[in-house]
């Protein structure tokens, strides 16, 4: 069941860009409401975010809520993207995510986002699962993005939007299944500025490499090998128990 109060918040009618959020973080969220909140860190974010660009947040966990709030106070659209569900013994604790999305509702709900609000796009930098380890009985929950997860290029340039600002922990370099996205939106003339919140440092006019497989009909199956699809929708399952006779249960 989808926390559909939560979800009307984040997601409100009438403005364009919430067509791309995504609600399965918000399913069963409101049963971890009576969870104790989890302690939000101390988040800044640089204050010379160009308000008439595009914006791709892309931190750990809650920290990517806590940015789009933030970034909602300057005057964008925050738009989760989050498509890992939750269950027992989870490769990726995603319910932090949940809490800081539901709690985050009460004040976007006071909150009136602008029709032409420019959008801020938040992931999960731990969405890939990069070094969690997977065994039988763990809930595998990773996922990628995908181009199809955003607006195309043209549609941005038709709003004004002609340039994009990634903002990440530790690194200034473009995640992989990032790079599809960000390379179709140079192809149409956006240019990309990466900060990393956490050194301040910032690549201007970062140019994105064509990744392997782009713009292949093939890629998007090739991207999506080995992830576990959810019944409720977005990426989760339990990796089965291995039987006695060498099989799995």
């Amino acid at each position: 069941m989808i926390d559909e109060q939560a979800f009307e918040a984040w997601a409100p009618s009438g403005v364009l860009w919430c067509e791309w959020a995504k609600p399965v973080a918000f399913v069963n969220a409101h049963q971890l409401t009576a969870a104790a909140p989890d302690t939000p860190a101390d988040l800044r974010l640089p204050l010379n975010i160009d308000s008439s660009s595009v914006v791709i947040v892309d931190l750990p966990g809650a920290e990517a809520v806590q940015a789009g709030l933030l970034l909602a106070e300057r005057g964008f659209c925050p738009v989760p993207l989050f498509n890992g569900t939750t269950g027992q013994a989870p490769a990726i604790d995603v319910q932090p995510i949940a809490r800081a999305l539901v709690t985050g509702a009460e004040s976007l709900k006071l909150r009136t986002i602008a029709p032409a609000a420019p959008p801020a796009f938040l992931l999960d930098a731990r969405r890939r699962g990069d070094g969690v380890t997977l065994k039988p009985g763990v809930y595998d929950n990773r996922w990628v993005t995908l181009p199809q997860d955003f607006p195309s290029g043209a549609l941005l340039l038709s709003r004004g939007l002609r340039s994009a600002t990634l903002l990440q922990r530790g690194s200034v370099a473009v995640a992989a299944d990032l790079a599809h996205v960000l390379r179709r939106w140079q192809e149409h003339g956006i240019t990309l500025r990466a900060i990393d919140i956490a050194s301040g440092q910032v690549a201007d006019n970062v140019t994105v490499p064509k990744p392997s497989g782009f713009r292949l009909a093939w890629y998007a199956m090739v991207a999506l090998l080995g992830l576990r699809r959810s019944n409720v929708g977005g990426f989760g399952s339990a990796i089965p128990e291995q039987t006695s006779s060498g099989g799995y249960g």
